[in-house]
């Protein structure tokens, strides 16, 4: 148990660190399809996860099967440990494969519509900021020079760790109870139903590779957050009325898109916080919130509810649909925002924003155009 809280301690920090980490290495609306690239490598993780498992559950020796599972998949992470400790650069002016010229490039295009930190006495963590984060929705900054219309702006800061919630909610139970639903339909054995749970992950893999993609091409997030917990309502219904095999298993494959929103998520939550203090906060917002839903998503598929599984099924087709419903209703109130901004005078046309990026002395978050 003790082995177990530290491992959970390490990963609590490295889910919602590596969003954060690329947010400064890459422009708001670039960022994207990069925690696209890292949420895809978790649905990689589990088309081959279930077999390797039972690969090496066959295993017989004077170790423990288990323990030979946790050996060959702890080693190679420790190893790739130590490598990016010495590798991976600490910020953007410390990377030594850019010379200085493609550094002020690279720094121009990431301090674009947001604050960059770089080179300031007061880089680093700044509490007061981070903060604002958990604050009242009724306060957005704490910046005296602020206008009061930004003061009443509504925070949407919890909203997307509810919608991150529920896409655990939905999805931590797949790779449960995916290859026991699979067995279950009553025309695979448990060997057959491990290596039938590859196929939707494998596919899911690709939807948040072109979804993450068109994201940042098209500079919106909520429209296709809501477009993948869709698909995924859709499986999930599919598994709860229907009774065929086919039908079932394709309803897999749809299910699994719920995955798709995570990674949408993460670059969302970027671009809702001008800075990176305001980042991490949301960051952690996000996390604390959004991993209590495998506590839920874990225990809706009871083996008494076995083979159809209807109320997980129904549980999980809710949760997808709350995504939906909070994706166009977190759009629609940023679209509102930005054009009460724009009639206020408090943003830069439409467009002119790619022209430069103002100076952290300049930068004022209340010309940030929201992402929606």
């Amino acid at each position: 148990m003790t082995c177990r809280f530290f491992l959970g301690v390490a990963e609590a920090m490295f889910g919602p660190g590596v969003p954060l980490y690329l947010s400064y290495f890459y422009p708001r609306e670039n960022v994207g399809f990069r925690h696209g690239i890292f949420i895809s490598g978790a649905a990689m993780a589990n088309a081959y996860g279930s077999a390797l498992a039972y690969g090496i559950s066959q295993i017989r020796g004077s170790v423990a099967p288990w323990k030979i599972l946790f050996i060959i998949e702890g080693v190679p992470t420790c190893l790739i440990a130590i490598i990016a400790w010495f590798f991976l650069p600490d910020s953007l002016l410390a990377t030594r494969f850019l010379n200085e010229r493609e550094k002020a490039v690279a720094a121009h295009f990431v301090a674009r519509n947001q604050k960059v930190e770089e080179g300031s006495e007061k880089s680093g963590i700044r509490f007061r900021e981070l903060f604002e984060a958990f604050k009242d929705p009724k306060s957005t900054s704490s910046n005296p020079t602020t206008p009061t219309y930004l003061k009443l702006t509504p925070s949407p800061g919890y909203i997307p760790g509810i919608m991150y919630f529920s896409c655990n909610v939905s999805f931590a139970s797949l790779p449960l109870f995916v290859p026991t639903i699979i067995s279950e339909m009553g025309s695979f054995s448990q060997i057959q139903s491990n290596g039938l749970s590859a196929p939707p992950y494998l596919l899911c893999f690709f939807t948040i590779i072109i979804l993450s993609f068109l994201s940042d091409r098209f500079r919106m997030r909520g429209p296709f957050c809501a477009f993948a917990a869709l698909v995924a309502a859709i499986g999930f219904i599919l598994q709860a009325t229907t009774k065929s095999v086919a039908s079932r298993y394709f309803g897999v494959f749809l299910s699994v898109n719920i995955f798709a929103s995570v990674a949408l998520l993460l670059a969302w939550t970027a671009n809702l916080h001008a800075t990176e203090s305001k980042r991490a906060g949301g960051y952690t917002i996000l996390a604390t919130i959004g991993q209590c839903g495998p506590l839920l998503g874990t225990n809706v598929f009871p083996a008494s509810e076995k083979p159809y599984y209807h109320k997980g099924m129904w549980i999980s087709c809710a949760f997808c649909l709350l995504v939906t419903v909070l994706s166009v209703a977190l759009s629609l109130h940023l679209v509102r925002e930005n054009r009460k901004m724009e009639r206020a005078g408090l943003l830069v046309p439409q467009g002119s924003e790619t022209a430069g990026a103002p100076s952290n002395g300049e930068f004022a978050e209340r010309k940030i155009r929201y992402i929606y």
